[in-house]
């Protein structure tokens, strides 16, 4: 089935599930309306999408495999209805997403308490308990859930600026039926006393909750009806939510297009690592212009340098005209795949470990079942190409060593950043992330390197 509607699935299946939400959610979330302003060969394509089939697994079958993946246990006994949204639920932040990636930690599972700098001078935001300990965890109600996700407002007393780092700017598309699965599976896991620090952001000057224009997708370069609140997954919500004018698509492609784009730009936040900056110098757009040529700079956060053998990375260039990796003579959904399931670039030799946050992304997308998978593929790689200055090859990343003799022959390791460095290059581009070429050699990032005081 191409999405399942509550309101008009037949049988107990779609009955039991709508009663569950009702019975989570209660009697509504609010929201607004207005005039729609959507392209009619958009329209067209959408109300195409939904008279097909496609390969799409059905919800059941994503609750199912929602609840084998969950790596903890779950409370699944309050009837099969809410034990469906509960598998889905797992299924959105175990495969769909990578909640686990910044929530969880050493206190456990989606415990939070991470701290993530916003800048080298003291401000921070720390990873919220998402977990249902009464004393710690998460105090939002379903509708308060919903308005965080959906307007980016910090609940915490005292906060007026929005949430940060959170992705909730591409959170914020996924259904109303998919976000209520999300909060019935964070209300069904073992609950984790753990205190987590309060925010220091307060003298930012970051702006405020926005409001959710419910009924329209105002994100992209095209401005569409929004539908679609109470189906899982939709065909018609992905081609409504994807941020570039929609490309001629195969016909018997359109549903996985459309489903691939639900999955990329509503619950996997693709744009979020891979468009650099992903979002309009006023945060209210989706840099459509660099969208999905990579150039993001990450640091790898030190536990895990030792274990993933890197200091920082750049974000991949996955659609330019030129340098993008969908347009490699190579590509293929195989390739892709291998990718997600072993963890690394299997087209290198050797193949190379995908850096940090890729390397807790794709653990999660390799669970998705078969025909999601594959459906992201269709949509990347079916999205239009983007040209420009953003469409160039970005470096590989900076090799992470505590002594010398963990780099190559001929390099050293820089003490000061514990980096590799010293190989032979022509151009910057041989050299590690944020790393340059200077007399044919690489070289570590000067003191207060642009580069490096950008890194996320």
């Amino acid at each position: 089935m191409v999405g399942m509607d509550v309101r008009q699935s037949p049988g107990s299946l779609g009955l039991g599930l709508g009663m569950a939400v009702v019975l989570l959610v209660g009697c509504g979330s609010g929201g607004g309306g207005g005039p729609a302003a959507t392209a009619g060969a958009e329209a067209s394509a959408v109300a195409a999408a939904d008279l097909r089939e496609g390969t799409a697994p059905t919800l059941r079958e994503r609750a199912e495999r929602g609840l084998a993946i969950s790596p903890v246990p779950v409370d699944t006994s309050r009837g099969e209805g809410l034990r469906l949204l509960v598998g889905l639920g797992s299924y959105i932040v175990n495969a769909a997403s990578d909640c686990a990636g910044c929530h969880s930690g050493q206190a456990g599972f989606l415990s939070g308490g991470n701290p993530f700098p916003l800048d080298g001078a003291g401000h921070v935001v720390f990873s919220r308990n998402l977990t249902p300990d009464p004393a710690t965890g998460l105090p939002l109600s379903f509708p308060q859930f919903l308005e965080a996700i959906r307007t980016g407002r910090d609940f915490h007393p005292g906060e007026t600026a929005q949430l940060v780092v959170m992705p909730w700017t591409t959170l914020r598309w996924a259904s109303d039926l998919d976000l209520a699965a999300l909060y019935a599976y964070l209300r069904a896991v073992p609950a984790v006393s753990n205190h987590v620090p309060p925010d220091v952001k307060s003298d930012l000057p970051l702006p405020a909750a926005v409001p959710f224009p419910r009924r329209l997708y105002t994100d992209g370069d095209v401005t569409r009806r929004l539908t679609g609140e109470f189906t899982s997954f939709g065909v018609a919500r992905g081609l409504e939510i994807s941020p570039l004018a929609q490309p001629r698509v195969r016909l018997d492609q359109v549903v996985e297009y459309g489903r691939g784009s639900y999955i990329a730009n509503a619950t996997a936040h693709c744009n979020d690592c891979h468009t650099h900056p992903d979002r309009s110098p006023d945060q209210r757009k989706v840099n459509t212009a660099d969208f999905l040529t990579g150039g993001t700079v990450f640091n790898t956060p030190p536990p895990l340098r030792p274990l993933q053998r890197t200091v920082r990375a750049t974000s991949a260039n996955l659609k330019g005209v030129n340098y993008g990796f969908f347009g490699e003579p190579d590509d293929t959904f195989g390739r892709f795949s291998a990718i997600m399931s072993t963890g690394t670039l299997v087209d290198e030799t050797p193949a190379r470990p995908l850096a940090f946050p890729m390397n807790l992304v794709a653990p999660n997308l390799a669970k998705l079942l078969p025909g999601d998978l594959h459906a992201v593929y269709v949509y990347v790689k079916n999205a239009p190409s983007t040209s420009g200055a953003s469409d160039v090859p970005h470096q590989p990343p900076a090799r992470w060593c505590a002594a010398d003799a963990d780099c190559a022959a001929g390099e050293a390791c820089a003490p000061a950043t514990n980096e590799c460095v010293g190989g032979a290059c022509s151009a910057d581009l041989d050299c590690g992330t944020c790393q340059t070429c200077g007399a044919g050699l690489c070289q570590a990032p000067a003191a207060g390197s642009a580069c490096v005081a950008g890194a996320q």
